[in-house]
């Protein structure tokens, strides 16, 4: 497990500093290292420890973005983006674990990324912005100016 580089704190663009993040892992050393993290990164962590803590803290709190474990007991990470589906809970989402993802990301459009445990955190991070403007572009309003431009790879 490995923490984010200090350097990525000054990268966190100002429009998406504060928001709120659902972080589902049934690891507790997971949810510490992104709950650290996502603080020291301006975010706002929610935990879950399971699926079902998970979509009570997503009706609750209408995260900007969830970090979702494949592998969760009960329901995992699949079923539980069908569940938020099914009670009309959209959240951009990335999964992140260390098992093969299986399925394709095209299945569930809530899916932004999935992104290897095994590669650390960092690059899940550096996808958190994409995933949180994807989430206020679906909430303008018809008319509006659209979002700043994203950059490219």
């Amino acid at each position: 497990m490995s923490f984010a580089p200090a350097n990525q704190l000054a990268t966190v663009p100002a429009d998406v500093r504060g928001s709120v993040v659902l972080v589902v892992d049934d690891e507790p050393a997971w949810r510490t290292i992104l709950e650290t993290e996502l603080h020291m990164l301006s975010y706002r962590p929610l935990l879950a420890i399971d699926g079902m803590e998970g979509i009570s803290e997503a009706v609750e709190h209408d995260p900007d973005v969830a970090i979702i474990d494949l592998a969760l007991p009960g329901l995992d990470g699949w079923r539980l983006l069908s569940e938020l589906r099914m009670r009309g809970i959209s959240i951009p989402t990335i999964f992140f674990s260390v098992y093969p993802m299986g399925r394709s990301e095209t299945e569930h459009p809530e899916v932004v990324a999935c992104v290897s445990k095994l590669r650390g955190t960092a690059g899940l991070y550096a996808l958190l912005p994409i995933a949180i403007r994807t989430k206020k572009h679906r909430k303008r309003r018809p008319g509006s100016a659209p979002p700043a431009s994203l950059p490219g790879p």
